[in-house]
């Protein structure tokens, strides 16, 4: 008895998924897109939180008023005491001589001074930037920040 159940249940649970499987449109209420599917005509109703519609329209609001967008920069030079302003202010002269177009940023996180330079949306953009600055600067280093300046794309001027 118990095998013969077994044995029915075991035949009904391979036959069902061929069953739902079959194709039962018969193209007179279908039409075959691009793709060979079936397209319905027809509406989709969506129902969700209004709270989700919030935090959508929040993040979209957060977005547009940053300026700016997580990267890096190259630290060149870190200082703190009487004179440090006066020698961060030196390196960033001594930066843009030597590279022009390259932003350079005095920053002031009490009680240190500091010089960033650049604006790198990836490591490698700003890598490429510190292997020339090695030399003039042995201290520099990348550093990532969760904001910085809209580097311009290639091509931008």
């Amino acid at each position: 008895m118990c095998r013969s159940l077994f044995l029915m249940l075991l035949i009904l649970t391979s036959v069902l998924p061929v069953y739902s499987q079959e194709d039962r449109y018969n193209g007179t209420d279908s039409k075959i897109g691009d793709r060979g599917m079936y397209q319905h005509e027809g509406t989709f109703n969506l129902y969700q939180d209004e709270r989700l519609d919030l935090m959508l329209s929040r993040f979209i609001n957060l977005n547009h008023a940053g300026n700016g967008m997580p990267g890096y920069r190259i630290q060149i030079f870190f200082g703190s005491g009487r004179s440090a302003r006066e020698s961060a202010f030196e390196a960033k002269a001594k930066f843009i001589s030597d590279f022009p177009d390259v932003p350079a940023y005095v920053e002031y996180q009490t009680p240190y001074h500091k010089v960033r330079v650049g604006d790198f949306r990836t490591k490698q953009e700003a890598y490429a930037l510190f292997q020339k600055l090695r030399n003039k600067f042995p201290n520099a280093y990348i550093t990532p920040l969760t904001t910085i300046n809209l580097p311009p794309l290639n091509g931008d001027s």
